[in-house]
């Protein structure tokens, strides 16, 4: 009973607070602006680090075709006849400091940055990098793709890198696994390309930054719009409580009021029966009467709000 009693006590608390318009739509809008902006952001690096790289895909496809009509008619026995040699004996060769030429020649002032090519075994039989040549990547994923004749690219950030012109650090480059086809012959190779994309990459963040800023900005100023409407709507919102508390308190004090008359009334007329039964003289009566008549004149202009 006690603990039902409590219960009914805090509901009746409950019921006597305001809702807090303003606090839940400061903290739900901050909350969802945030989450809004931050998805925009992501999103947008996303979208153009993916279309970054499909761009980047595209022109190594098109270098790889380049070297393909260009070079590799003149280099195809060479390339064919070191399969199987030791790794020595192919960076002895002079044909493979000749093809290096060739290759810096063709891809000079572009941002081809490494190149690789893998016979049909996976064994690396040019780099430009001499130190991997010979190297095994017949299980590689990216050379086994290429060898089914797809292409498969992806975005890398390498602290240091052996280049053309030297090492290099801090770079981001898009290597990219591609077939190398000549005539009729089919595939007769794989070719890696690494590409240098970090001013492209830089663009991506500074452009990020500044759809960030903006984005923010344009947030703020529309939670400053709602947070002011909001505001006024939460201020009519006490204000009307304080006006519904008011009324409830001139309903119970009236209340109140009524039983307290209805007790007058009840005694009033329990003395005035007594008077009649006892015989008393008519002069109390009518002051019992004019008492009655004065509650009556209070009461008529109490009119009870529903």
């Amino acid at each position: 009973m006690n603990n039902s009693i409590k219960s009914e006590e805090r509901q009746g608390e409950n019921k006597k607070k305001p809702f807090h318009l303003l606090r839940y739509f400061t903290i739900t809008s901050l909350v969802a602006f945030a989450l809004v902006a931050v998805s925009l952001v992501i999103f947008y690096r996303q979208v153009a680090v993916n279309d970054l790289i499909g761009i980047g895909e595209s022109k190594n496809v098109a270098l790889t075709q380049i070297f393909s009509n260009a070079t590799w008619p003149e280099f195809a026995s060479f390339l064919s006849s070191v399969s199987g040699q030791s790794v020595e004996k192919i960076r002895a060769n002079p044909e493979t400091e000749r093809l290096r030429q060739t290759v810096l020649e063709q891809m000079h002032g572009l941002s081809v940055v490494r190149i690789k090519i893998y016979n049909l075994q996976g064994i690396t039989i040019f780099s430009t990098q001499e130190s991997q040549i010979g190297e095994d990547e017949s299980k590689d994923d990216g050379f086994l793709t290429a060898l089914s004749g797809g292409v498969i690219s992806e975005l890398t950030h390498s602290n240091t890198l052996d280049t053309f012109d030297g090492v290099i650090e801090n770079r981001d480059v898009i290597s990219s696994y591609i077939p190398i086809r000549h005539g009729d012959s089919g595939i007769v190779g794989v070719f890696e390309v690494y590409d240098d994309v970090t001013p492209l990459l830089v663009n991506i963040s500074i452009t990020q930054r500044n759809i960030a800023i903006g984005v923010t900005l344009i947030l703020a100023v529309l939670y400053i719009i709602l947070f002011i409407i909001v505001r006024r709507a939460d201020n009519l919102i006490k204000q009307q409580f304080v006006e519904q508390q008011q009324a409830d308190e001139e309903i119970q004090k009236a209340y109140k009021r009524e039983e307290n008359i209805n007790e007058f009334f009840h005694f009033t007329l329990l003395n005035m029966i007594e008077l009649v039964n006892r015989g008393n003289e008519k002069e109390e009566l009518l002051a019992y009467l004019k008492q009655i008549k004065q509650q009556f004149d209070e009461l008529k202009y109490w009119v009870p709000k529903n």
